[in-house]
C-alpha cells in the first residue's frame, strides 16, 4: 500500500518538478526548425455551398456529401525563433501547403506567418506549444490572392545531441478567404497536420 501511495505521489508530483526544472535555454538562445509531413482537411466552410449540399460546412476529406472534396496533402515549413524569456520563443516560419481538389486541380498555400512557441518542458526532451498568424499567398486553377492564415501546434521532440533533435507535431491551420464583391461572405478551409521536425539549437 505505501509503494502505491508513493507511486501516486511521485506521478502528482511529476508536472511540477518538469516545471521546476532549471530552464536550458537563456534569453538570446536560438532555435531552427525544419518540417515536413502530410495535411489532413478538417473542415471547408463555404457560404455558396448550400444549394448544392444542404450544409455549408463540410468535414474530412473525400468527394461524399458533407465532405470538403479535398485530398490528403503535403506540408513543409522552415522556422527561426529566438527565446527572448527561457520559455518563450518568437520568430517567423515560411511554409509550403498543397492538396487536390475534386476536379483533381491542385491549391498551393504559401503561408508566411510570425511564429511563437512556449517550451513548458525543455532541455533533452520537450514540449513545444506554437501560435502564428500572418499571410498566405494561395493559388488555384490559375488565379492567387494575399489572405490571412493562423495555426496552433502541439508537439515533443527529443535532442540526440546538445544541438540535434527531431520530433513529431500535430495540430490546426485555419484560412479565412474573404470574397471580394461579397459582403459578409468569408470562406475558411482549416487542416490538420502531422509532421517530423528536425531542430538545431544553440
Amino acid at each position: 500500500m505505501k509503494k502505491t501511495l508513493k507511486a501516486l505521489a511521485a506521478l502528482l508530483l511529476l508536472p511540477s518538478l518538469l516545471f521546476a526544472a532549471e530552464p536550458y535555454y537563456d534569453s538570446g538562445s536560438q532555435i531552427f526548425n525544419i518540417t515536413a509531413g502530410a495535411t489532413v482537411p478538417f473542415f471547408y466552410h463555404y457560404p455558396d455551398r448550400n444549394s448544392e449540399t444542404g450544409n455549408d460546412i463540410t468535414f474530412w476529406p473525400g468527394d461524399g456529401l458533407n465532405r470538403t472534396h479535398r485530398s490528403v496533402g503535403g506540408i513543409g515549413a522552415i522556422s527561426y525563433q529566438v527565446f527572448v524569456t527561457p520559455y518563450i520563443a518568437v520568430g517567423g516560419e515560411l511554409g509550403f501547403q498543397f492538396d487536390f481538389s475534386r476536379a483533381g486541380l491542385v491549391e498551393t498555400n504559401v503561408p508566411i506567418f510570425v511564429k511563437a512557441t512556449a517550451v513548458p518542458v525543455q532541455g533533452r526532451f520537450e514540449v513545444p506549444i506554437s501560435l502564428g498568424a500572418g499571410l498566405l499567398y494561395a493559388s488555384y486553377d490559375g488565379s492567387s490572392k494575399i489572405t490571412f492564415g493562423c495555426e496552433l501546434e502541439f508537439g515533443v521532440r527529443y535532442f540526440i545531441t546538445d544541438e540535434w533533435g527531431i520530433g513529431i507535431n500535430t495540430g490546426i491551420y485555419v484560412f479565412p478567404e474573404l470574397y471580394a464583391g461579397s459582403k459578409g461572405k468569408i470562406s475558411t478551409l482549416s487542416y490538420i497536420p502531422a509532421t517530423i521536425t528536425v531542430s538545431y539549437r544553440h
